[in-house]
Formats: C-alpha cells, sequence, structure tokens
C-alpha cells in the first residue's frame, strides 16, 4: 500500500500533463509576452522544434557526464547556471560547454527564491552571477541573454530590471517537477505527454536530480526525435 499511494498520486498528476501544458500556452504566454514560456505562432507549430533547459549546474562529476551524454545524442542545451556552484563544475565547465555548442543562462548567485529577494541584493546577485559567467567562459565572450529566476517566481520589477542588464526572463512550458523526485517512468511520460511544438523543457543538474535528468534524456530524446522533433538553442526557438 505503501508503494501504490505514491504511484497512484504521480498518476494523477501525470493525467494533469496536457491541460497544464496547454494552461501555460493558451493562457500564461499571451498575458505575459514580456516573459518567454514557449514559441508560440503557426510557424512554431509548424517547425516541431523545442529546446531543452537544465537549471542549478554545475553540480559536480554529474555535469561532466551532462555534458558527455549531450554531446553522445547532438542536443543543445541552455544551462542556467547559479554562480556559487561554478567551482563545482571544474575550471573548464563553461569554456566545454560553449565549446560544444550550449547556451549559458543567468539563474542568479545563490539557490534561492529570487522574487523574495530586496531589488539591490537582486540586482547585486544578478550581475556578480553575470561577471562569473563571463571570467568562467575564459577566452571566450558568451551572449548571456537569458534569465531564469530561482524558484521561477517573478514580478514586472524584476522583468524591468533583467531587461535593463541586457536579460530576458524565460521560464517553460514542460516542467516534470524533476525536483520532487517522482519515479523515472513518470518523468519519462510526463514530458512526452506535454511536450508541443515551441516547447521549453525544464530539468535539474543537482546533485540529487542528476541521475534522473540522465536517464530521461537517454530514453526521451530518442523518442521525441522519431516523433519529428528537433532540439534547438532557446536563440533559435525565440
Amino acid at each position: 500500500m505503501r508503494r501504490l499511494l505514491p504511484a497512484l498520486a504521480w498518476g494523477l498528476v501525470l493525467l494533469l500533463s496536457p491541460p497544464l501544458s496547454w494552461l501555460i500556452r493558451g493562457l500564461l504566454a499571451p498575458l505575459l509576452p514580456q516573459v518567454l514560456f514557449c514559441a508560440r505562432g503557426p510557424a512554431a507549430a509548424g517547425r516541431r522544434q523545442l529546446a531543452l533547459t537544465i537549471d542549478d549546474g554545475p553540480s559536480g562529476s554529474g555535469s561532466l557526464e551532462l555534458l558527455d551524454l549531450l554531446r553522445q545524442l547532438q542536443v543543445p542545451a541552455t544551462l542556467f547556471l547559479i554562480g556559487s556552484h561554478l567551482p563545482r563544475g571544474g575550471a573548464g565547465f563553461v569554456e566545454r560547454a560553449l565549446a560544444d555548442g550550449h547556451q549559458i543562462g543567468n539563474h542568479m548567485l545563490e539557490d534561492q527564491i529570487s522574487a523574495r529577494l530586496p531589488p539591490e541584493q537582486f540586482l547585486d546577485q544578478l550581475r556578480r552571477t553575470d561577471a562569473a559567467l563571463r571570467r568562467a567562459a575564459a577566452h571566450r565572450s558568451p551572449a548571456l541573454r537569458w534569465f531564469r529566476p530561482g524558484g521561477g517566481w517573478f514580478h514586472r520589477a524584476m522583468v524591468k530590471a533583467v531587461r535593463a542588464e541586457g536579460y530576458r526572463l524565460v521560464l517553460g512550458s514542460v516542467f516534470p517537477f524533476d525536483t520532487n523526485h517522482p519515479p523515472l517512468w513518470f518523468l519519462r511520460r510526463f514530458l512526452l505527454a506535454g511536450v508541443h511544438p515551441g516547447a521549453i523543457v525544464v530539468l535539474h543538474d543537482r546533485p540529487d536530480t542528476i541521475a534522473a535528468t540522465l536517464a530521461t534524456l537517454r530514453t526521451v530524446v530518442p523518442e521525441l526525435r522519431r516523433r519529428g522533433y528537433r532540439f534547438v538553442s532557446l536563440d533559435q526557438l525565440d
């Protein structure tokens, strides 16, 4: 019974995947055009493209394994990195990610809910993370365009502030609750049920999620390709 109840709970959440995706695309995205949830319109529907984004890295050796897997699968991703986590990836992590064709996004300095920060502290973290990402890129000059707030919550002042710093706020349209540690069958089925042309998928590179992220990508990416989807960067999707 103890195993059955969690399975039933995740099954109920799985049933919400298509309507949740529709709610984001049909309601939130049109209401909040200054925030990127997904690509929209007839052109997006016709291209059958989607973008993979991975938050909270680097997590350590698992992050290097992630880069290996993405290279093997030939999937570009946008890695939303936390400034204070950069040492975990080693000296060459950001440089290697850029060399492999991935984009780097600003995910603030600490793993906390960005919307709760006072304005001055928010800007300080945003700028310090920007500087840390550029230093970690070594001789490369990354185009730091994308920002994702910690916790996924935002407000109008935040949108305005990041725009003034040259960023655009991006969330996503397919988030399989991987930070709540669902079973692997749920992650796979949720992604396959919720994905749509123009989707932005959100997964996580944390010590407690990276194994599930790797396992999920190994099975989901080939199936999505079989369905005619192509993985592109956020720049290409937008």
